[in-house]
């Protein structure tokens, strides 16, 4: 698909994604690109969010339980943390799949994603502590 004209909005929201290297809900792209746009809709970043998944520029994340979130596309193999305090989710380098893993006769993976969730490190010390 040919890639659609960059508007103001649509370079604000690209920009967003250049400058927060993390899987990001529609939610966080409005809050974050509209401090650049103002006016900026959320219609209008769910529009370009879709334009940039066909497009190949993102891809779409889908979490157990979560809405999904989005990031840029092309990027290395990784898995995913799910803050439960905050909502958000980060990535995580590598791959957790343990490589001598044993799968029944005649099964063949051909791809996982692995999730963890729990408290990241800014939750963790809005936390009273015990």
């Amino acid at each position: 698909m040919p890639r659609k004209r960059l508007t103001k909005q649509r370079t604000a929201i690209e920009e967003v994604f250049e400058s927060h290297h993390r899987p990001l809900s529609p939610g966080e792209v409005h809050e974050l690109a509209r401090g650049q746009v103002e006016g900026l809709g959320i219609a209008t970043v769910y529009r370009a969010l879709n334009d940039m998944v066909e497009e190949n520029i993102l891809r779409a994340v889908d979490l157990p339980g979560i809405a999904p979130r989005y990031e840029k596309a092309g990027l290395k193999h990784h898995h995913h943390f799910h803050c439960n305090t905050c909502d958000k989710v980060f990535d995580l380098d590598g791959c957790l799949l343990k490589p001598d893993i044993r799968l029944p006769d005649g099964f063949t993976v051909l791809s996982h994603d692995i999730t963890l969730s729990g408290v990241c490190p800014r939750c963790s010390k809005e936390q009273p502590s015990s």
